[in-house]
């Protein structure tokens, strides 16, 4: 007994450590795959769901996988459509590994594992280049799956010859709502659907429950790998409880129709393996459920994305619409998501600075004070983005980054210190704007129309810079030189024409004050927002986001 119990405990701990290190493995391996899922998707749901098969695939954890989905809607990199898309193809590719885990119980795969872990140590321990490290790594996880399902099958004898384990099993297990319990809270419990599979198939070869009882806890598994999403959709906004919701409710649902179709559910399965595998293993037959369960789910539901959207829009409505969202620390640990997310923010920072100065000179302009009222708000808005964002940096810069990802963290430092210097800016030069108005100078028709041009080149460069970041347009660059060049040739042109309206005696030497430090403030603005346009196309940033 004591044996059968620690070989249980230390075989499930190494199936669940090796499933999470052939993830990391495999996630590391496949980064520039995982960094090109936001490009290829669409508002296609189902171009969405291809790509979290792949994904979930590739990292083997459709926890991971979902949680990093809710991240993305949360940053807003990803619409509520295409996250729930990816979240069905999630749960398709997540019943790889239940299937790879059957295989090695029917063809004796678990042999292998210690060649694996040591084939995996060595390309680990002597290769060179960061790619093959990770692949090392990788197999050292898939090599101690299979040891830890070796552990777990070696328990197999010890139930066979217990009449009293058998009987609680074949007593309670078969139960369908039983199951389902025991599926949800062990899976809520251990965060690793792989470890409640890796379980049920060691107890179907056992003989300690049928099909009926393992598809039941399999039922279970896919509710209780539901929390994590939950948990991290808590501090999230709207559109991320959404998505987690769309997860719960998808598994319930699909659960909720199974149980109801059990027997023809179950006829299908059996044919699939008996025809298909060639075979009536039971635990071919626990993996064939998994997925089929999971594929039918999403066929189920992928015609219908668009009323599952509404659905979950009209069940879950926004109370804090307008309140700002700082960056989501569930990104953190996948840098080109995070640097996604980072990059979205340094646009809203842009759209900031651009309304402020509009807004700014709106009230130069046309002698409306209060206008810099919301002035002064945005100024505090774009502190508050540019602390956020420094933080969120410093805390990925913590992570293990490669050699592609390391530049990124000086470039948005430097990126959004321009745009707050480019803000400060605009809050100096509104002193004299109040002076203006208090004391109502008049500028002369010519020196507005200045402004006004110097005004469209620097709101031109921000709009620049805004559709560098979103599209990678690098045809930009050449149009963005002209307008650099056309800041400085203001600026001067505009110096010297002041100077001889002052001497024309066109120009009160106060207002002539006012109008210096105005187009002396917005040269720099201009500088600012230059730099960070070079930062937006510099290789850090296009090769590898």
């Amino acid at each position: 007994m004591k044996e059968f119990i620690f070989g249980l405990i230390g075989g499930t701990a190494l199936l669940m450590y090796g499933v999470d290190k052939m993830g990391d493995g495999l996630e590391n391996a496949s980064s520039k795959i995982m960094r090109k899922i936001l490009s290829v998707l669409t508002g296609n749901v189902y171009m969405a769901c291809l790509v979290g098969i792949v994904t979930t695939v590739l990292v083997q954890s459709s926890t991971a996988i979902t949680v990093l989905t809710v991240g993305f809607v949360n940053a807003g990199l990803m619409k509520l459509s295409q996250a729930i898309g990816i979240i069905y193809g999630a749960n398709i590719g997540t019943t790889v590994t239940a299937q790879l885990m059957a295989f090695s119980f029917k063809f004796k795969l678990t042999e292998i594992a210690l060649p694996v872990i040591g084939i995996g140590f060595a390309i680990n321990y002597f290769a060179k280049r960061e790619g093959f490290k990770h692949i090392g790594n990788a197999m050292m996880g898939f090599g101690m799956m299979f040891l830890g399902l070796k552990i777990l099958n070696s328990g197999i004898p010890f139930i066979k010859t217990n009449e009293a384990l058998l009987g609680f099993f074949q007593n309670y297990a078969s139960l369908t709502l039983v199951g389902i319990i025991l599926g949800a809270v062990a899976t809520a419990m251990v965060h690793s659907s792989s470890a409640t599979v890796g379980l049920v198939l060691m107890l179907g070869q056992a003989g300690a429950i049928g099909l009926p009882g393992a598809i039941a806890i399999m039922l279970g598994d896919n509710i209780g790998t539901c929390i994590t999403a939950q948990l991290a959709s808590l501090s999230g906004n709207i559109n991320a409880r959404r998505t987690a919701w769309a997860h719960t409710l998808y598994n319930v649902i699909g659960v909720i129709l199974c149980v109801i179709l059990m027997k023809p559910f179950m006829d299908v399965i059996l044919y699939i393996t008996h025809n298909f595998n060639r075979t009536d293993d039971i635990g071919l037959q626990i993996a064939n459920s998994h997925t089929v369960f999971n594929v039918l789910s999403a066929i189920l539901f992928l015609p219908l994305n668009k009323y599952y959207v509404k659905f979950l829009e009209t069940i879950i409505r926004d109370k804090k619409a307008n309140k700002y969202e700082p960056l989501d620390k569930l990104l953190i640990h996948t840098p080109v998501a995070a640097f996604r997310a980072t990059l979205q923010e340094t646009v809203v920072a842009l759209t900031l600075v651009r309304s402020m100065i509009n807004k700014s000179l709106e009230a130069f302009y046309t002698n409306k004070k209060d206008l810099l009222d919301d002035v002064r708000q945005k100024e505090e808005q774009l502190n508050e983005i540019q602390k956020n964002i420094i933080s969120y940096i410093v805390e990925v810069s913590k992570q293990p980054l490669t050699d592609e990802y390391s530049p990124m963290i000086p470039a948005f430092i430097n990126s959004i210190n321009n745009i707050e210097r480019a803000g400060d800016h605009t809050i100096e030069y509104m002193g004299n704007i109040i002076t203006k108005i208090d004391k109502d100078l008049k500028l002369t028709e010519d020196s507005l129309d200045e402004l006004k041009y110097f005004q469209s080149i620097i709101i031109d460069m921000i709009d620049i810079t805004v559709n560098s970041i979103t599209n990678k347009d690098l045809r930009t660059v050449s149009k963005m030189s002209e307008l650099e060049e056309a800041s400085d040739n203001c600026f001067e042109q505009s110096l010297n024409n002041h100077i001889k309206r002052l001497e024309g005696s066109k120009c009160s030497v106060e207002a002539g004050i006012i109008f210096v430090d105005l187009i002396t403030h917005m040269e720099r603005i201009a500088d600012h927002i230059y730099k960070v346009f070079m930062i937006s196309i510099s290789d850090e940033l296009v090769s590898h986001l």
